[in-house]
């Protein structure tokens, strides 16, 4: 009886192999323990190849790499914890591009209720497409794949996710960041991912090796001072070599830059932003300031020539809350990145969690979400991220914003606007100056602690004349 068994079980075993029906089976550790004939001629890709691989629940793999293969064939946690599921993906080819599938996702019951394995069935997907996740977190998840494939056939950048049209327009001007060696300047608030934007050009252009810098503008000035010696002279200053020379420097906060720095920097690179002292090749120039560059050359904190040799391209990132076609995707992506190389996997966020993100205003934006996200990650013990996960911070905030203004007692003054009172005092404050300083527009200046260029453009403002 155990001999006829054993046939029965090598007979199938001989058929699942050879069938043209893709099939594979992933353990409860997440390995892949089976990959046929069928899944073989889908993919590309040899059962030698794949199998023994981690899977994980993610969407960020590189394009064609056997990481993207096992990325697709990840059960969701829900089905590592027993439940049925048919979900649509996008299995990768060796060769060429992936292809819309439905995979079936089975458990795999051994003891009771003990779960060795799940067993994955690959299908076409119905034509018209009725059939959906039975989950948000299964459609985002499903989403998020479909929008990562359609960014990098489009833009072909594979870190940044951009469904509105305001990150849309970012990525247009991003691709022509990445056609040129020219200056580019990102503006926008703290947290929107400026950085994050100026290491993708970096890494999309194919040019000579070398490393991104960022450089902290608001740093000592002889931390600066010592710093851009060493990145723009590596040979006289015992700097990095190889791959490591510098091939972009990014410099945050560019406004604060000390201007005997901002000279120095206009010397280096010269009018045709090419040195003619040093034998190397200068690094690419990239900048961020969270407020327009024009404000800091009015107020002479930015040489003008400075001003130009920075700008020759300037992207504004908006902030979270202009971004509301991206806030689901981002969130779902943040999950996903933690999943790699994590011993428990999440599938997403349960329904009852959307609300509550969409309500909330993101003041630290997409810094913010990451930060809320690992920690909301960190607290779950589920398949999916439930309401009560949500870091007590992001919930205090959210309160916050419900609770109206105080209410005014009956004898307490209005508040006047805000505008209309700094303008009151500041008018004050530069007529009482103008007085101490019997009208010299130069020490009134001094006395306020502005240059003269700025008490002129206050007083036609506030409309203070010179008598």
């Amino acid at each position: 009886m155990r001999e006829r068994t054993g046939k029965k079980k090598t007979r199938l075993e001989t058929w699942l192999k050879s069938a043209t029906t893709p099939v594979f089976l992933v353990s409860a550790s997440r390995r892949v323990l089976f990959f046929n004939a069928g899944c073989e001629q889908l993919t590309g890709w040899t059962a030698d190849e794949i199998v023994g691989e981690m899977v994980e629940f993610a969407s960020d793999a590189d394009p064609r790499s056997i990481r993207e293969l096992a990325t697709a064939l990840c059960p969701p946690p829900d089905s590592l914890a027993g439940k049925e599921l048919d979900v649509p993906v996008y299995v990768p080819n060796k060769s060429g591009p992936p292809i819309g599938k439905l995979i079936r996702f089975i458990p795999v019951h051994e003891g009771g209720d003990r779960i060795t394995s799940v067993l994955g069935i690959i299908s076409p997907l119905p034509t018209p497409a009725t059939s959906q996740p039975t989950s948000l977190a299964l459609r985002y998840h499903a989403e998020l794949s479909t929008l990562r494939w359609s960014l990098r056939q489009r833009f072909g950048l594979k870190t940044v996710i951009a469904r509105s049209p305001a990150m849309r327009r970012v990525l247009e001007q991003v691709c022509i960041a990445r056609g040129t060696t020219a200056p580019v300047h990102f503006v926008g608030p703290r947290g929107v991912g400026k950085e994050h934007l100026a290491r993708a050009i970096h890494q999309e252009v194919e040019v000579q090796a070398g490393s991104f810098v960022p450089l902290d503008c608001r740093q000592s000035p002889f931390a600066l001072l010592q710093t851009l010696k060493r990145l723009l002279h590596p040979e006289a200053e015992d700097g990095p070599v190889g791959a490591l020379l510098p091939r972009t420097m990014f410099l945050t906060d560019v406004d604060t830059l000390p201007r005997d720095l901002q000279e120095r920097l206009l010397t280096e690179y010269g009018t045709e932003g090419v040195s003619a002292t040093r034998r190397m090749p200068l690094p690419r120039l990239m900048s961020s300031s969270t407020e327009r560059l024009h404000d800091a050359v009015e107020d002479e904190r930015l040489i003008p020539e400075f001003f130009f040799l920075l700008t020759t391209l300037t992207i504004e990132v908006p902030s979270l809350r202009e971004r509301g076609d991206d806030l689901i995707p981002l969130a779902q992506a943040f999950l996903e990145s933690q999943n790699r190389n994590a011993d428990r996997q999440i599938g997403g966020f349960a329904d009852s969690v959307w609300p509550q993100v969409r309500e909330y205003a993101w003041p630290g934006n997409l810094d913010e979400l990451a930060m809320v996200v690992q920690e909301a990650r960190q607290n779950c013990t589920a398949p999916l991220i439930g309401a009560s996960d949500l870091p007590l911070r992001f919930r205090a905030g959210l309160e916050a914003q419900s609770v109206g203004p105080p209410q005014r007692s009956l004898d307490e003054p209005p508040i006047p606007p805000l505008d209309e009172h700094l303008a009151t005092i500041e008018r004050d404050l530069i007529r009482r100056a103008l007085i101490k300083a019997k009208r010299n527009k130069t020490l009134a200046a001094k006395l306020l602690g502005i240059p003269r260029p700025v008490l002129y453009r206050r007083m036609e403002s506030l409309e203070i004349g010179d008598e």
